[in-house]
């Protein structure tokens, strides 16, 4: 097949001081998207600036287009930078991006002075569109593109997304890097992890979510792999831990139980961890199977615990349902996590400081706090500005109130941990995390912890502390 490019590069920009302090999990869209053009190119090369450091190796005489993956937050200057970084090494190359920061930024992007300019920037999933791009080297024709015309700024908008299929799987053999689950302070747990996505969309409303809707603030129709084709990739994926990246693993509960019954009858052994809503409580014979298939690690989407505040949040159940969804699960062997938001509108001081009791009460093994944020275009941001005495920061989207200001929400945060994180909890949490999360060895965990304390105790990016 005649392509208008010959070798390429797929880059994940993300060096450390964006939103993914680790190195645990791969750059799956970006392998998805190579794997789309696996038969037609002659060359092509992933670069990880997560381990590459030396990235600049892998722009050779040949590297004629690069696509970066800007998934996580980064400045804006920072990103040209890199990308005139590119232009200075391989003058002539071709900058095509996609992820979310570049589809915010996508006019900043492609009118950006020359020496740093990204050529095309694609929104929402792959589909195919690459392929296309790379075959005619032109964005003439597709849809969800934006790019320079004669000076002129083009936007086209993507069309309504389709069904998620089944192939192509996201190339892993692109791969040179070891991904790990790694504790925040940079410990080695000795466990090799994965991922994978099984679904895409949300059929749920939630005011703050913004993953759920396209550019044009268009919902994400929820649709599935078919469990055979997700068992068949599990099958061949190395890895003990695999995280699932799907928005709402369990909202078909009729697939997940096809899957469970494909994992144990052909014996596919992993530990997995996803993210569900409370619908799971409803099925407690589901949750049951799943715990049996290697479903260990749940987090759970709760944001809130008070009736005003989920309603505000538009969440589509209230309190006394979470209290009946963990009591009908809570015995099972999983290790539970809940995330909530805080800095809601009408929510108190004293409300938020409730987080840690009812967490434990319900049977969480641990907790994640997130401040609220507006990062458009969801319809929170419209509450909050119509709420007398509510704000939005400007640089970082979290929202603030005249009764509680961002230190002040940053401090709540903070104390909302140190009460949930009890010696008993801590105790506790541990104890259950070594015995169910399997891939998990106290004798490897023995052998990393010693060389990490020998190696100065470096964190994640291998840094020493001072």
């Amino acid at each position: 097949m005649q392509t208008a490019f010959d070798s390429i590069c797929f880059l994940y920009p993300d060096n450390g001081e964006g939103s993914r302090f680790d190195r645990m999990f791969p750059p799956l869209g970006l392998e998805l998207v190579a794997a789309g053009v696996r038969d037609c190119v002659r060359k092509r090369c992933l670069v990880d600036l997560r381990f590459d450091t030396d990235w600049q190796r892998f722009i050779t005489a040949d590297t004629d287009l690069v696509a970066i993956s800007m998934l996580w937050d980064k400045p804006l200057d920072q990103i040209l930078e890199l990308t005139g970084q590119l232009r200075s090494l391989r003058p002539g190359i071709t900058i095509v991006a996609g992820g979310r920061v570049a589809e915010a930024n996508q006019q900043a992007l492609v009118t950006a002075p020359e020496a740093a300019r990204v050529d095309v920037v694609f929104s929402g999933p792959d589909d195919g569109r690459f392929r296309q791009y790379v075959a005619h080297g032109e964005p003439a024709g597709l849809s969800g593109v934006a790019f320079l015309k004669n000076g002129n700024f083009i936007r086209v908008p993507a069309s309504a997304q389709g069904p998620i299929p089944d192939l192509p799987r996201p190339d892993r053999s692109l791969r040179r890097s070891r991904y790990r689950l790694l504790r925040r302070d940079g410990l080695d747990l000795g466990v090799a992890t994965d991922a994978i996505q099984s679904s895409r969309g949300c059929s749920f409303k939630c005011s703050f979510c913004t993953f759920n809707r396209d550019l044009e603030g268009n919902n994400i129709r929820f649709t599935t792999r078919s469990a055979e084709s997700v068992a068949d990739e599990l099958a061949e994926i190395e890895a003990d831990y695999v995280v699932f990246v799907d928005d709402n693993v369990c909202e078909d509960i009729k697939r997940m139980t096809r899957l469970c019954d494909l994992l144990i009858a052909r014996g596919i052994r992993k530990t997995y961890g996803i993210e569900t809503r409370i619908n799971l409580g409803l099925h407690p014979d589901v949750a049951a199977k799943m715990a049996l298939a290697g479903f260990r690690h749940v987090t759970f989407g709760l944001e809130a615990i008070h009736d005003h505040t989920l309603k505000f949040l538009n969440k589509g159940f209230r309190r006394h349902t979470i209290e009946n969804a963990f009591a009908a699960i809570r015995h099972l062997p999983m290790l539970f996590v809940g995330n909530f938001i805080v800095g809601n509108v009408g929510e108190t001081r004293e409300q938020m400081l409730e987080i840690p009791g009812f967490a434990r009460s319900i049977g969480l093994d641990s907790i994640m706090v997130n401040h609220l944020r507006c990062r458009g275009p969801e319809p929170l941001t419209q509450a909050v500005m119509e709420a007398p005495g509510y704000h939005i920061d400007a640089a970082t989207r979290k929202v603030y109130s005249d009764a509680l200001g961002l230190e002040d929400i940053r401090q709540i945060i903070r104390q909302i941990k140190r009460d949930f994180w009890t010696p008993r909890q801590r105790l506790e949490t541990g104890w259950k995390v070594q015995r169910l999360l399997k891939p998990l060895r106290l004798h490897t965990l023995a052998r990393h912890w010693t060389g990490w304390q020998l190696r100065g105790r470096p964190d994640a990016w291998g840094r020493r502390r001072h």
